[in-house]
């Protein structure tokens, strides 16, 4: 979770950042138009409007062009812009009071752009800075407009009179930032709990996928095949064929013996890779335990999932022999899951298989119906 005082709007790659931009480049699209509006209109009767205006129009394309241009940069380039904006307003301000009237001047001449241009400023301060500093931004335009008012006021006609004005206006100027700065804070507030929400969501999904694989070579484990084989159990009800593989590695306690158990390690983690690369996105590679993988796969009647097994018998010795450096094989058992049995019971009879695939003399694929072998009274593992 980001620290207090940092926006989540203002971080890297959030898509507020690119709807700020937006906004603000139509407003300074709208604002040159108003800007060449009002300098055609009143430049000759307004010698602040004929110094002003040609300097904001060059402010507002060059700002326009490095966030059209730069926009990794809008954020920064929005305070240095907003900051100058917010001074020229406050020195037009001050000019304009301490004009004639009949040169442009006065209280009157404030209305609209000068006290309307300081309004629009303490909320952009929103869009742009942090929280607890646009508050402080804003009450500093507050203040600031009592004291630049009040300095150019002095002296003038009607001085007490729009001092107290003064005052009012800025102090809605305050109810507007505090009302702001709620809504702001709020936001943000919501937004931290969204994050919060998405990544303690995000924490429990990787847990469960933790609980759910086999640390070792990232199939699933044992409590993610049976949750598999209980649902695909149901699914066999509307007809859907479900096959269910199970291999053995041959003789690998002798890998373990000879060449020690991180080369097992190796080998087990080769097996779960050359799996999953035969297999469809849809089916289960699962590893219960030991040297034993399990194939789920739905959609595949009894030859197809019988080829399936031959086609990863065929592929397995050669593919972990260039993974791990040594050379193994497998005894396969394939049979086709029952509608609404449990999965110990699948597991069972497909084990049962794969046994009689060993016993047949290993290396080799076993499915329901085959003939049974003779018993191996040696060892099959």
């Amino acid at each position: 979770m980001p620290p207090p005082d940092v926006p989540l709007a203002r971080r890297a790659g959030d898509p507020v950042v690119g709807l700020i931009r937006r906004v603000l480049l139509g407003c300074l699209f709208a604002g040159g138009l108003s800007v060449v509006a009002v300098l055609v209109l009143r430049s000759g009767t307004d010698p602040l409007i004929r110094l002003l205006s040609p300097l904001l129009l060059v402010v507002i394309v060059v700002f326009g062009w490095v966030m059209y241009r730069r926009p990794r940069a809008t954020i920064t380039i929005s305070r240095i812009v907003l900051t100058g904006l917010v001074l020229v307003w406050f020195v037009t301000l001050a000019g304009r009071l301490r004009l004639p009237i009949d040169e442009g001047g006065g209280w009157d001449s404030l209305f609209p752009t000068t006290f309307m241009g300081l309004t629009v400023f303490i909320v952009v301060g929103y869009l742009v800075y942090p929280t607890r500093r646009a508050a402080w931004h804003a009450a500093a335009i507050a203040v600031l407009t009592v004291v630049v008012g009040l300095l150019a006021l002095h002296g003038t006609p009607d001085a007490e009179v729009h001092s107290v004005d003064l005052v009012r206006y800025a102090t809605y100027l305050g109810v507007l930032a505090a009302m702001v700065y709620v809504l702001s804070r709020s936001k943000e507030q919501a937004a931290r709990a969204f994050e919060v929400a998405e990544t303690a969501s995000a924490e429990a999904a990787s847990m469960r996928e933790m609980a759910y694989r086999d640390p070792l070579t990232g199939a699933a484990n044992r409590r993610r095949l049976e949750d598999e084989l209980a649902y695909q159990s149901r699914i066999v009800r509307s007809g859907l064929d479900v096959a269910v593989l199970y291999l053995d590695l041959d003789r690998f306690k002798a890998v373990n013996d000879e060449l020690g158990h991180v080369v097992g390690d190796r080998v087990l983690i080769a097996v779960a890779v050359v799996l999953e690369q035969h297999v469809r996105s849809g089916d289960l590679v699962a590893r219960p335990g030991g040297e034993e993988f399990v194939v789920v796969a739905p959609g595949l009647d009894p030859a197809d999932a019988h080829e399936l097994a031959e086609r990863l018998r065929a592929a397995l010795p050669t593919a972990v022999e260039q993974a791990a450096g040594v050379r193994v094989t497998a005894s396969f058992g394939v049979t086709a899951l029952h509608a609404d049995e449990d999965a110990d019971q699948a597991l069972d009879r497909v084990d049962a298989l794969m046994y009689r695939a060993k016993h047949a003399g290993r290396d080799r694929v076993v499915g329901d119906g085959d003939p049974d072998p003779r018993a191996d009274p040696a060892g099959t593992r």
